[in-house]
């Protein structure tokens, strides 16, 4: 099976494609026509994000259609907004020539029986169905009951094929019983983090500014990793007075997380809430570091964002993160998420400067020859010809 990272990028890219309109198959020139479920594209989870980055760089015709929940929806409203999603799925899947349904669920019960349901009227109405698994909660497949195990067996077993963020996700689908093509995906980097911009960063994996500055960037929550990350500062403070974190990111846990730094007596941390756009781009070009001690991720962007703009990178070995990431070449991965672990891993980047600078260039070069939206959409258009039989079997 070949990744599609591997595949080579087109350079002709089709703006607007996911808002082109339904046009007669024999006029579209060989596109394949797509019809792509995703959360609300005003979200800021990692699967938004996703989507939002490669509406730009489809050549396919893609058409978004918005299914899950939304902000701050009410309890007693879910059951009829399912319902809702269930019946613009098939109206507009009716009303349009589609020649492939991708769908995006977790591996999650509510996410699971959703999207089982559009699964089970695309193939009622004679499509093709991809189904993309992002989210993937550890241990809860293998819990799975029998019942459940045939359950997932009819219902997604009848997908053409599917596609996931690492080798390991790849394993797990086929104990669950999946025989069918499974593709392994990267993740895209958006558009303005691969620009060159004057805020290019020149004090990166040096000791020459005044502070070795670490970036905590992601959803400030337990499973994130945000109290080892602290943990993990707390020891790097008793041995290098040089440090500063920086902990970007909303969430659950953010009220709690700022208690706990004061009750540690933690000094320079900044908490500075979500962060977006040229922002979320300054917070990466000038820090020296990225630290994201995961309990479990898909493909974390954050990573890939830091690897862009040349930090060194500590995290912890989840998801599809192990599939490419190289120890010292790109910083260090580790198995555990023992502050103690992590703060040592971050002082040998601290006390060797030419490292972090050979780190720095690799991992710019690297993200930018292997995580633009252009490389992510090509491939998925080449997973839609395969699963259409217009692609040669090398792809598979």
């Amino acid at each position: 099976m070949q990744s599609i990272d591997s595949w080579p990028c087109q350079a002709d890219l089709r703006q607007g494609a996911a808002e082109a309109p339904v046009v007669d198959s024999a006029l579209r020139q060989g596109l394949v026509r797509v019809l792509l479920t995703t959360p609300s594209m005003t979200g800021r989870g990692g699967v938004s994000q996703y989507w939002r980055i490669l509406k730009s760089h489809w050549r396919d015709d893609v058409q978004y259609l918005a299914i899950g929940s939304r902000t701050d929806e009410r309890q007693f409203v879910t059951p009829l907004r399912l319902l809702n999603d269930w019946w613009r799925f098939a109206r507009t899947l009716r009303g349009g020539d589609f020649d492939i349904v991708h769908v995006n669920p977790s591996l999650l019960p509510k996410s699971l029986v959703r999207d089982g349901v559009l699964l089970l009227l695309a193939k009622a109405l004679g499509k093709q169905v991809v189904v993309f698994v992002h989210g993937w909660h550890p241990g809860w497949d293998s819990v799975f009951p029998t019942y459940l195990r045939y359950a997932f067996r009819f219902v997604y077993g009848r997908a053409d094929a599917f596609v996931v963020l690492g080798d390991r996700f790849k394993r797990r689908v086929r104990v669950l019983g999946y025989k069918k093509p499974i593709f392994v995906a990267r993740a895209p980097i958006a558009d303005e983090l691969l620009l060159d911009h004057d805020d290019k960063p020149t004090e990166q994996g040096t000791m020459s500014c005044s502070k070795f500055r670490i970036l905590f960037l992601a959803r400030v929550e337990r499973e994130k990793g945000i109290y080892e990350a602290l943990d993990t500062y707390w020891i790097l403070r008793q041995q290098h007075s040089v440090v500063s974190l920086t902990v970007a990111g909303d969430g659950p846990e953010l009220t709690a997380a700022r208690q706990y730094a004061i009750a540690r007596h933690l000094s320079d941390v900044s908490f500075v809430g979500h962060v977006d756009g040229t922002e979320k781009r300054h917070l990466y070009a000038t820090a020296n570091a990225y630290l994201l001690p995961s309990h479990h991720e898909g493909l974390p962007l954050s990573v890939l964002e830091a690897m862009a703009l040349g930090l060194p990178i500590v995290t912890c070995d989840v998801g599809g993160l192990p599939d490419f990431f190289e120890n010292r070449r790109m910083g260090f991965i580790s198995s555990r998420r023992d502050p103690e672990v992590l703060a040592s891993l971050l002082s040998l980047l601290i006390s060797n400067p030419s490292l972090c600078a050979n780190i720095r260039e690799f991992n710019r070069t690297y993200a930018r020859s292997h995580f633009t939206g252009g490389q992510i959409a090509n491939g998925l258009e080449r997973i839609y010809r395969s699963v259409l039989g217009e692609a040669d079997d090398t792809v598979l």
